[in-house]
């Protein structure tokens, strides 16, 4: 007996001892920046088409109640062809523009301005890829890249009809949008343009430099950028035309650039069939980042040119692969997506903070494509599945959208860890959103206890309500539900009670006084979870 009491005795000590504990303190009374949002933006190569389908009205709909994405991107605005994935059945493109068995053009930009109208109805905005061309622009065939994207790649077949498809297209927008409301979109020149070959890059700056000039010919507030690559020295070529070359147009130096979008995955699609196994990591985003930092700064003059990733994701490759074929992709139905994104928020505010290199938007390359096609959690990149069922990394959007207008100073541990704190405020009120997430986790069973100290609140009340709402294996965690029912059919039955499951309601709800304008809450946080705190003053 004395044994067996001594054995338990040490194994309650060493739980004691290996229990992790971290502390924050949260200056109520420092703001450190404006909470931008940045990363409410997502793109696919469909929305053309699937925006104007019931599944993504319902996602723009929820998208906008619940203020998690302000911003569009598509590719194929020019192009004619039904291309990509099988599923798609039919036209993807934009279908701007066709030609006649007599050589006549025909214009017809309904296809753009009725999903552009989608977004701008519900406050939202489109970021407007001038992309590809249409059948029979392009001087050169097509071929795919590394990514296994169809690239339309070298100059048009006539620089005169190219420029006059701009220049309609343009007057179509401004007529049917007018030109203060298209001063709060972006316009970009293409989309991952590495795949060109190299003796082929004169085009492609003298295609930045056309379409450029042209946008800005129109408006010269109307925001232009490029290029949409994932190669750095791309990158720098690139940037070494808009700041040191003549311009093909203007026949001076360098070109307009309000932003410069770039791409960036935690892994390619194409490594899933090589061993040893890769688990995407938010420490290549921040390593990627801080080499385009270096690269951006030796260009004075894009001091002050925003920096887009307007495409990121987990994996890339999101229409060609699944879990049926890849088990590991389960990370994209799963709360690893969502964490991931909370830690990449939190690590990309730190690079603003420590490097003065801000992200001012962050574009997630997934929509809501599986919720039309089924099957119910295909292992794709959509945010929803069948039957418009939230994703765990569109309620993980719907959590930081939660956040208020400013940061806040936070003393603690250090920025990329397996635990993070943001910390945000309004009038009178509080958002605190804690995550523990490792990317390599395999002991689901230890928690870490969390103290957060809440000083100089200049509350007007007495006491403060508290809110927690959780994401985690077993709240709030449509994946882990349906896996849980057995992985059953998309039933109505199922789809219900998994909406259900997504609904963020609050998780706990409790009063504490103030106390010196301060107050503590002590939290314990399991691995792969995150908790979003409100704090609102109450009346008395």
């Amino acid at each position: 007996m004395n044994k067996l009491i001594s054995t338990i005795l040490l194994i309650v000590i060493s739980l004691q001892v290996t229990r992790a504990q971290v502390n924050y303190t949260v200056d109520y009374s420092k703001t450190i920046g404006k909470n931008t949002g940045f990363w409410k933006a997502c793109g696919y190569d469909f929305l053309f088409k699937i925006v104007n389908e019931p599944e993504g009205l319902t996602f723009l709909d929820r998208a906008q109640k619940y203020n998690t994405v302000k911003y569009f991107r598509t590719h194929n605005t020019f192009s004619n062809r039904s291309v990509g994935d099988k599923k798609a059945k039919g036209s993807i493109c934009g279908k701007v523009l066709t030609v006649d068995e007599k050589g006549k053009y025909h214009y017809d930009f309904s296809i753009v301005n009725k999903t552009f109208r989608e977004y701008v109805k519900r406050g939202m905005k489109p970021i407007v890829e001038f992309d590809f061309y249409p059948d029979g622009f392009n001087a050169k065939s097509s071929k795919s890249n590394d990514e296994s994207f169809e690239s339309k790649e070298g100059p048009p077949v006539s620089w005169e009809k190219w420029q006059e498809l701009l220049d309609k297209f343009m007057q179509n927008l401004i007529k049917e949008f007018g030109v203060d409301e298209m001063k709060t979109w972006y316009f970009e020149v293409w989309n991952e343009p590495d795949g060109w070959d190299r003796e082929l890059l004169p085009d492609f700056f003298k295609l930045y430099d056309v379409f450029s000039h042209t946008v800005k010919s129109y408006n010269t507030d109307f925001k232009v950028g490029g290029p949409g690559c994932f190669n750095i020295s791309f990158l720098k070529d690139f940037l070494n035309h808009v700041t040191l070359d003549t311009n093909y147009v203007t026949k001076r130096v360098g070109a307009p650039i309000d932003f410069i979008s770039y791409h960036i995955y935690g892994m390619s699609g194409s490594w899933l069939e090589k061993a040893p196994e890769l688990t995407p990591m938010v420490q290549k985003f921040t390593n990627d980042m801080l080499l385009v930092e270096r690269l951006v700064s030796k260009y004075p003059s894009l001091k002050n040119t925003e920096f887009h990733i307007n495409e990121w994701g987990l994996c890339s490759h999101g229409d060609s692969k699944f879990v049926t074929e890849f088990p590991q992709l389960e990370f994209r139905n799963s709360e690893v997506s969502a964490l991931f994104l909370a830690k990449l928020v939190d690590c990309l505010y730190a690079i603003d903070d420590n490097y003065k290199f801000k992200t001012s938007l962050l574009l997630y390359w997934g929509a809501w494509f599986n919720a039309a096609t089924g099957p119910i959690f295909w292992g794709s990149r959509d945010l929803m599945t069948s039957g418009c069922v939230p994703k765990p990394i569109l309620t993980s959007y719907e959590m930081l959208a939660l956040l208020g207008n400013d940061r806040l100073k936070i003393t603690g541990p250090k920025t990329g860890g397996t635990i993070g704190l943001l910390a945000t405020k309004g009038k009178n009120e509080c958002q605190l959103l804690i995550y523990n997430f490792n990317e390599y986790e395999n002991n689901f069973n230890q928690s870490t206890k969390a103290q957060i100290s809440v000083d100089n609140l200049d509350f007007t009340g007495k006491q403060v309500n508290i809110t927690e709402y959780w994401l985690s294996k077993t709240q709030h965690n449509t994946y882990r539900e349906w896996e849980q029912m057995g992985k059953p059919q998309a039933s109505a039955n199922v789809i219900e009670k998994l909406k259900k499951t997504a609904e963020l309601n609050p998780d706990k709800q409790f009063t504490q006084p103030l106390s010196n304008n301060k107050i503590n809450i002590d939290i314990d946080i399991m691995p792969h979870s995150m908790c979003l705190i409100t704090i609102v003053t109450t009346k008395n």
